[in-house]
């Protein structure tokens, strides 16, 4: 039975549900069919240092110049059908490219020119979540075996496997001096000692978490298919606070100075107070939202899975601009170059990079 708050715009409010149902198996069964050697039809993994992006999709990852949108180069030469990307790939502490497979294989790629250094074939289970580097300069990657990988970085090989139990992570990974926390589609935040390598905590937050975790200011905070906005104490996993969202939160929200900006799938933008979740003020973009929003200064960029793009003022949410993609916004948005960079699926291109100042677009990039 669907709850009271749902009822409050039943129409919109179902079709939303049922979309996100749908995107959900959907990815799943996407998932399942990789593992058999198909295409991988989700949507890209991105990441960017300097002038460059670095997109993983499909059977590749490709370096893109910010500057005109053109490729630097992409690996592998040619496409393995049995090695597909989705999540983002890792630039390190020493500027190398790190990206995890659907077949359980992790490369390490020098950045300049996408030379391969190293691969490692892992346990041949998925690696969906994006690889962190930890503070001892290993790689941890997140296996759907249910281990959690502790990789040599110079070598290529595997140091450690800490059993986590039987869950699976979609979304990043958070990392201190001392612990990685872990967020899990079977309801589960943990926490991981980088010393020892015991599991400190586990908490059961009763819903799945896809969007991974984000850490900052003694709060580790994550959103939920519950509907929920929920602060952690990284200590020791104690819920400082949590707050309504008005639909399911698929990425993790992110943090800027003392607020929180929060997207859902009922299509709303919400920013809120750090230290207590409350509500500073919200946006509705009337469309399902799935792409993690982006701060640059005074603005704060969202896009839906429809291909709506909005720019709002930081401090009270009042709309700049917007623009209309062809595809839908999936992923992270990123800022970097005096862009807005979008990963859009569904559409022409892969790749789009905006003006931050009014929205107009810049330059689109396909991957192969």
């Amino acid at each position: 039975m669907l709850r009271s708050k749902w009822n409050k715009k039943p129409n919109r409010n179902m079709k939303l549900r049922l979309t996100a149902l749908i995107a959900l198996g959907l990815f799943a069964s996407l998932l399942t069919a990789c593992a058999g050697g198909a295409l991988n039809l989700s949507w890209a993994g991105l990441a960017v240092d300097g002038d460059t992006a670095y997109i993983a999709h499909n059977s590749y990852i490709s370096a893109v110049n910010l500057g005109n949108g053109q490729m630097s180069w992409k690996y592998p030469a040619e496409s393995d059908a049995k090695q597909n990307f989705y999540g983002d790939p890792l630039i390190d502490s020493k500027g190398f490219l790190v990206a995890g497979a659907y077949n359980g294989a992790i490369v390490k790629l020098d950045a300049g020119n996408g030379a391969l250094l190293w691969t490692l074939e892992g346990d041949g289970e998925k690696i969906i979540a994006p690889i962190s580097e930890g503070p001892d300069g290993a790689y941890y990657a997140s296996s759907e075996s249910g281990d959690l990988l502790v990789i040599d970085s110079d070598a290529g090989t595997i140091r450690k496997r800490i059993p986590l139990g039987k869950v699976t992570s979609w979304g990043p990974m958070a990392v201190n001096g001392e612990r990685i926390y872990i967020a899990t589609i079977d309801h589960k935040v943990l926490a991981v000692n980088f010393g020892t390598g015991a599991i400190e905590w586990t908490v059961d937050l009763g819903a799945a978490v896809a969007g991974g975790v984000n850490l900052v200011d003694g709060k580790l905070v994550v959103g939920t298919f519950t509907d929920k906005i929920i602060a952690l104490d990284p200590k020791d996993g104690a819920k400082v606070w949590e707050t309504a969202a008005d639909g399911w939160v698929w990425m993790a929200p992110v943090i800027s100075g003392d607020t929180i900006f929060a997207t859902d799938l009922s299509g709303v933008l919400r920013a809120v107070k750090l230290e207590d979740g409350a509500l500073v003020w919200r946006a509705e973009l009337e469309e399902a939202i799935q792409a993690a929003p982006v701060i640059d200064g005074e603005r704060v960029y969202a896009g839906t899975s429809k291909g709506k793009l909005r720019a709002y003022a930081v401090a009270d949410g009042i709309q700049v601009w917007e623009q209309t993609v062809k595809g839908g916004l999936y992923g992270r948005l990123h800022v970097a170059g005096g862009k807005l960079l979008a990963v859009v699926n569904g559409g022409d291109f892969t790749l789009a990079a905006f003006s931050l100042e009014n929205g107009s677009s810049l330059w689109t990039y396909k991957a192969p």
